[in-house]
């Protein structure tokens, strides 16, 4: 669970584990462990030096531990599939999309500044590539508020054809 909230913490300052490393103190083979797994366990010291390089509580590596990430979080929606996601909104109620949608619109501002502020062509391109993941994210979760909205109750009476009116009745005239 901390590796693969650190992945996501690490990915969104677009850093590479050599440059998380080099922020936190640690060595590139720790940072790799643990988002690979193959540190199960790291220290709360190492994950404290990681979250300060990244700006984190720690908490943030080690909440939840055992269960799935939040529903309808910035997190998931970045590291889910798009299968996973549009099924997440299907069900969602009215204040948990809405909640998403502001934390979408906050992050496509802060990719747009990182973009002004990137440098090189590469750095740019990548940022790009976040700005349309994020962008089509907001549309989705944008379009099951609208649906959610203008879903009504089913109040529909029950209706009978002339077929199914109970023998000896004369169907009611519209």
């Amino acid at each position: 669970m901390a590796g693969r909230k650190l992945v996501i913490i690490r990915q969104r300052r677009m850093w590479t584990q050599v440059r998380l490393a080099e922020e936190a103190g640690v060595s590139p083979t720790t940072v790799s462990g643990i988002e690979s797994g193959r540190i199960s366990r790291p220290r709360f010291g190492t994950l404290r030096k990681l979250a300060r390089a990244l700006g984190v509580d720690p908490e943030e590596f080690i909440s939840g531990e055992g269960g799935s990430s939040s529903p309808l979080s910035l997190e998931w929606a970045m590291s889910s599939g798009e299968e996973e996601f549009e099924r997440g909104l299907e069900d969602a109620s009215i204040e948990g999309l809405s909640s998403l949608s502001r934390e979408l619109d906050e992050e496509q501002g802060r990719l747009r500044r990182m973009y002004g502020e990137a440098r090189g062509s590469e750095q740019r391109r990548l940022i790009k590539t976040m700005i349309r993941q994020v962008a089509a994210n907001s549309g989705s979760v944008e379009a099951s508020i609208t649906a959610h909205e203008h879903r009504e109750p089913d109040p529909r009476p029950e209706r009978h054809s002339p077929r199914e009116e109970p023998p000896g009745t004369a169907p009611s005239s519209a």
